[in-house]
């Protein structure tokens, strides 16, 4: 019996060769930039995920050996402009606890302030002078914020130096405000993956459709 598939070319020792045409999709610019804000919004919730579970994870260890200090590692929002225009506000900036004798003059340093009517709260300030007590092995710093004109009432105590800025994420402040809402949780993570459910499930349905439309065609052996 004879065949009158086109797809088929020759027949090598009982072997049917066929012509196959590789045809590349062609992508809209609509999907390439949904494909590429859905991957990017999708390794953002990642790192974030991965990085919270770092921190918690180091927290809970270094709680149940009984060490409570801030962990090696820290990041703060800065609120003020008082290091203008090194770090303005809404700037994340991240810390490495560093040992005093380490830190040097003209670092930035994240601490808890020694004066008690501000205790309550994180400065990152810049160290202009260092001081050491021999008698008590403690290490002292005269800091201040570069856009201030006078330095700090009280010197920041070593021990209250939660660590040495490292380096400095513009802007993600803003980011960590509006997570702060329940707007913004919807607008940051749900509605996104909302988005990209969505698409997946409308390309699955197109692709069910294509294969349903698909011909089956059937080759006879002679």
């Amino acid at each position: 019996m004879n065949t009158n598939n086109n797809n088929i070319d020759k027949n090598y020792f009982g072997v049917r060769h066929y012509n196959v045409k590789i045809v590349k999709e062609k992508i809209s610019p609509i999907r390439f930039i949904i494909n590429v804000i859905s991957y990017a919004v999708f390794m953002w919730l990642i790192l974030i995920g991965i990085t919270l579970l770092i921190y918690i994870a180091d927290t809970k260890i270094r709680a149940a050996k009984g060490d409570f200090t801030p962990p090696k590692y820290n990041a703060y929002v800065v609120l003020t402009g008082s290091m203008l225009p090194e770090i303005v506000p809404q700037d994340v900036v991240v810390t490495k606890k560093i040992e005093g004798k380490d830190l040097k003059v003209g670092d930035i340093i994240t601490f808890v302030p020694s004066d008690s009517r501000i205790s309550n709260i994180i400065v990152t300030h810049r160290i202009l002078n260092k001081y050491y007590d021999a008698t008590t092995n403690k290490y002292t710093y005269q800091t201040k914020g570069d856009a201030n004109n006078t330095p700090d009432f009280t010197l920041a105590e070593d021990s209250n130096v939660i660590g040495k800025v490292i380096f400095k994420i513009p802007k993600v402040g803003y980011i960590q405000e509006l997570l702060a809402t329940r707007g913004g949780l919807i607008i940051v993570v749900l509605i996104p993956a909302l988005i990209i459910l969505s698409y997946d499930i409308m390309r699955l349905g197109k692709n069910i459709a294509k294969g349903k439309k698909k011909k089956t065609k059937t080759v006879v052996r002679g």
